[in-house]
Order: structure tokens, then C-alpha cells, then sequence
């Protein structure tokens, strides 16, 4: 191992590895940190793997869903998980894969920082030109709730299962307690949602968090909102819980699903006068430099949205800014938010809301979705789509979608938004047909009033 190298990044997870790879591109020896697997948590226990698992839920269920389909297909629970599990793992190959074959020495171990340009790693000492802290977040817990991998489990212990349950207590209904929600019964669990505020999806468009509920609810999904769990009781194979307002509920298993918190806490970043927030983020700016000269950070552990696609831009930009570009910046105008529920649901750029208050003469329109030949065709007649734009320009401040497959479109709208496109120059591109991607050209033909396939009622 090199006694000194040009940048060292601990974490290597989405807002890590990507920062190796590119500074190594750039010339720079690197050397990457991890005490985990490779991949973070998107790769081993969030994203990758629940999207996994969604994928095979819907796999079982989709055929029984056609009416010229009868019954619905046996599956085996515990090697649909086991399935996940190796996916999961190939994922996490392919991150070392390209790691060593950019020259990134892996350095395999708990990083702690000693002083500028010292850090130690289970007892071997590293020496650093330049650091990038990408060290994520853990799940978070309200007292009493905490996990115990058994009957009581979190994002990361309830990938361990392996005997599906009849029954399952979801704590928290934000996008990872509504996607296991709706995994979990298409898989035939009875699940229970439980969330503090007043609907599910509480960070999201109204319009989203009803939509959502709906079709939870066409699955089975028994919806507790504006509760909390008071108590709640362990059983060696179940639990019971006591929500506030006197119902309860028991279950053979517990997910807690209420937040994040970052991984800051004993990594030594106090010694090299590196500055946290309020809630023990690091404070960063466009460049992702941290207070500490020659020191950056980026993914979750640099704060919210913590998105993994977020922090692959902000890896990126760590690393420029650490090889000497000093015109490196995220300032990404639009970031988008995908939840993998039935129908996808997927966010980017402003709401009208947030346009509004931020001085624009911003208008909406809402676009139903029904009269889509491919949405139709998907069987989902409530879906819609939302395009904000400036009154005066037309040019197009956000868009918003609940529909199958609107992971696979938002990353059109978000390109408009970032190149400053109009409501015209959507209204110009040819999308194909029959495809959900034509939702973004209709919604921007509607706002213009001149819908093709969407009657414009006479004023």
C-alpha cells in the first residue's frame, strides 16, 4: 500500500466510489475506504434491493391481474428473497470491478481521522493530500421501537427473512414503508401502515399521497394516518402494538421505517475542523468542500435529498474540485424523486407551490392519464401527470407524474427543466406511441390549450 496518497475517500458507497473512479480518471492516486459492503445502502439494503424485490412481487401478481388469467402463480418466499439478496450481490462485484480496474487501492476497514492529512483504519495508518467523507446514514429509531432482527427488524434485518410472515406491522409511511407496503401484499402478507402525520407520503404532492392510499388499499393494505405506535410488545414470535387512540394491532413482524441519521459520530471529523448542521450533517458548498481545507463530502452524510442518483453528481464534483477544477459545481436545478409503488410515482423540479414561493408567476396544469393508450393498456385510470411553468416564458419549472413506468420518464423532464426548455419545445418533440413518455408532450400541449388527445372543454 502507497504510504501517501493523492485523495482517499471513506465510504464507498454512491456518493463514494463514484468519486474514487473519477478522480482516478483524472490521474489522481486513490485509495477508497469501506467497512461494509461495496455499494452503501442503496446497493446492499435501499434501493437496489427493494426495487429487487418489488420486481418479483410483480412478477407473481401481474399475470393474475388479466382477466383471461386464472388463479395465481406459487412462489417460493425464500428464494424469491434469496434472489434479492444475490442481486444485490452482483452489484456490489460489479462496484469492485471497476474500482480495481481504475488502479483504486481498496483499503478494507473502520476509518477514524487522526489530524489533517492522517486518517487510521483498524489500526494502519493512511496518509492524505485530499479526503471525501461519504460515510451515508443508518436507519433511525423512536425509543421502544428499536430493532432486533428477529420480530422486530429495519430496512437492512428484514432483508435477512427468509419464512414469509402472515402478518407485518409497517411503522413509518414514507417511500420505503409504502413500497414494502406494497411488496409485501402482493406477496399475500396482511400489512398493517402506520405514519405519525396526516397521510402517507407526507413529504410528497397531496395528489400523490391519495393515489398512493388508493391503490395500497386495493392491495389489502390497512392505513393508520395522524398516529403513532405507543407501545408495543414482543412476542419470541409476534408482536402486538398499541397505537394512540386505543387500536391495536398484532403481527408476526415489525418494520420501523421513520428516518435517517448521519454516520458522522466518531469518525474524528471535529479534529480537522470539518462543520456539522444541526441534525450532524456536514455542511458543504456547490463545490462539496467542507470548512476543513482539502476536505469534501458528498451523498447522504452531506445532507438531504438522500438519494443515491443525487449523490453520483456529487461524488463527481468532490473529485473534479479535488484534482485542481475549480469550476466544478452541483447546481443541479431539478433532482428527481422516484417512489416504486403501484403506479410509480415520480417528482422532479418545482411544485407550484415551491415555484410560488420563491417569486415566480408559475402556473400548473393536471393532466389525467386515462385517455394514454399505454397507461390504459397498464390498467391504471386514475393516473396523471403535473407540468409547472413561468406564466410569461413558458419555460417549464417542474413536472410530476404517478404512472407505470414514471421512473423510467422523469429523467426526460428533468433535462428540460436543467437546458430551460419551454412548454413549445416539449410540445415539439416527438415522443413515441403508444408510450407513458407521451404524458410529459400531452401535459405540455394541454398548457398551451391545444390538446390532441385530451378534450378541452369550451370556455
Amino acid at each position: 500500500m502507497a504510504e501517501k496518497f493523492d485523495l482517499v475517500v471513506v465510504g464507498g458507497g454512491p456518493g463514494g466510489y463514484p468519486a474514487a473512479i473519477r478522480a482516478a480518471q483524472l490521474g489522481l492516486n486513490v485509495a477508497l475506504v469501506e467497512a461494509d459492503k461495496l455499494g452503501g445502502e442503496c446497493t446492499n439494503y435501499g434501493c437496489i434491493p427493494t426495487k429487487a424485490m418489488i420486481k418479483a412481487a410483480e412478477a407473481v401478481t401481474a399475470a393474475a391481474l388479466l382477466p383471461f388469467i386464472k388463479g395465481r402463480p406459487d412462489y417460493d418466499f425464500k428464494d424469491l428473497m434469496e434472489w434479492v439478496t444475490d442481486f444485490s450481490k452482483r452489484i456490489s462485484q460489479g462496484v469492485e470491478y471497476l474500482l480495481k480496474g481504475y488502479g483504486v487501492e481498496l483499503v478494507r476497514g473502520r476509518a477514524r481521522i487522526e489530524a489533517p492529512g492522517f486518517l487510521s483504519v483498524d489500526g494502519d495508518r493512511l496518509r492524505y493530500e485530499k479526503l471525501v467523507v461519504s460515510v451515508g446514514t443508518s436507519p433511525a429509531f423512536p425509543r421502544g421501537l428499536e430493532p432486533d432482527g428477529s420480530v422486530v427488524h429495519d430496512n437492512r434485518s428484514i432483508l435477512g427473512l427468509r419464512r414469509k410472515p402472515g402478518s407485518m406491522l409497517i411503522i413509518g409511511g414514507g417511500y420505503i414503508g409504502v413500497e414494502y407496503a406494497a411488496a409485501m401484499a402482493r406477496l399475500g402478507v396482511e400489512v398493517h401502515l402506520v405514519e405519525a402525520l396526516d397521510r402517507i407520503l407526507p413529504l410528497m404532492d397531496k395528489d400523490f399521497s391519495r393515489i398512493v392510499e388508493r391503490h395500497l388499499k386495493k392491495l389489502g393494505v390497512k392505513i393508520y394516518t395522524g398516529t403513532i405506535v405507543e407501545e408495543m410488545k414482543r412476542g419470541e414470535a409476534s408482536i402486538a402494538a398499541t397505537l394512540k387512540g386505543g387500536n391495536s394491532i398484532e403481527a408476526d413482524i415489525a418494520l420501523v421505517a421513520t428516518g435517517r441519521r448521519p454516520n458522522t459520530a466518531g469518525l474524528g471529523l471535529e479534529r480537522i475542523g470539518v462543520r456539522l448542521n444541526g441534525k450532524g450533517y456536514i455542511t458543504v458548498n456547490d463545490g462539496m468542500e467542507t470548512s476543513a481545507p482539502g476536505v469534501y463530502a458528498a451523498g447522504d452524510v452531506a445532507g438531504p435529498p438522500l438519494l443515491a442518483h443525487k449523490a453520483f453528481l456529487q461524488a463527481v464534483v468532490a473529485a473534479e474540485r479535488a484534482a485542481g477544477d475549480e469550476s466544478a459545481a452541483y447546481d443541479a436545478k431539478a433532482v428527481p424523486q422516484v417512489v416504486y409503488t403501484e403506479p410509480e410515482i415520480a417528482s422532479t423540479g418545482f411544485t407550484l407551490e415551491e415555484a410560488r414561493k420563491q417569486g415566480i408567476d408559475a402556473e400548473e396544469k393536471r393532466l389525467p392519464l386515462g385517455s394514454l393508450a399505454r397507461v390504459s393498456m397498464e390498467g391504471c385510470s386514475d393516473c396523471f401527470a403535473k407540468i409547472v411553468y413561468e406564466r410569461s416564458s413558458k419555460a417549464v419549472l417542474g413536472f410530476h407524474i404517478a404512472a407505470p413506468h414514471a421512473s423510467e420518464i422523469i429523467a426526460a423532464a428533468t433535462l428540460a427543466i436543467e437546458m430551460g426548455a419551454t412548454l413549445e419545445d416539449i410540445a415539439l418533440t416527438i415522443h413515441p406511441h403508444p408510450t407513458v413518455s407521451e404524458a410529459l408532450k400531452e401535459a405540455a400541449e394541454l398548457a398551451l390549450e391545444r390538446p390532441i388527445h385530451f378534450l378541452l372543454k369550451r370556455k
